[in-house]
């Protein structure tokens, strides 16, 4: 298993740190390294939380937000917010990562937080807001699986 799942509740502390759980830290990438381990970039997310990437995710990222045109006016607002809000983050021998003020402020934090695993991201999330970003989604659970996984065409198993 190489993807983030799970999710964790921590606090942030009075520097502004939050502690990665054991069970995301312990995640293996490429080489049988840990990925949380070394540089980590920590950005705007959608929906009001934080994105957490690994290094590799995030060149990734980069490179296919490099494909698009500057001249497109919403690729310029959103490489903005993106990109600026951005900030390399290492965490210390006890897991922790500290939080730029500018971050907590822009989700929200408190000293309650809410740890995602989103597959290739972590997500940090004021609880309350995860809550009510969950309760506000139009569609259930099942519509949007529907939606993301259609049957194949020819498959008429009931």
């Amino acid at each position: 298993m190489n993807g983030f799942v799970g999710r964790y509740n921590t606090t942030l502390d009075e520097k502004g740190r939050f502690a990665l759980p054991a069970k995301l830290r312990s995640i293996l990438g490429a080489g049988g390294k840990p990925q949380l381990d070394g540089a980590l970039i920590l950005t705007k997310g959608l929906e009001g939380c934080l994105s957490l990437y690994t290094e590799p995710e995030w060149n990734d990222i980069e490179k296919r937000l490099s494909s698009l045109s500057f001249t497109q006016r919403d690729f310029r607002y959103f490489g903005r917010r993106f990109f600026s809000m951005a900030a390399w983050v290492t965490p210390d021998r006890s897991g922790r990562i500290l939080v730029p003020t500018h971050l907590i402020a822009e989700a929200d934090l408190k000293k309650e937080l809410l740890l995602i695993g989103v597959n290739k991201w972590i997500e940090v999330w004021n609880p309350e807001r995860y809550e009510d970003y969950l309760r506000g989604y139009e569609a259930t659970y099942e519509d949007v699986a529907e939606r993301l996984f259609p049957r194949p065409s020819g498959d008429d198993r009931t």
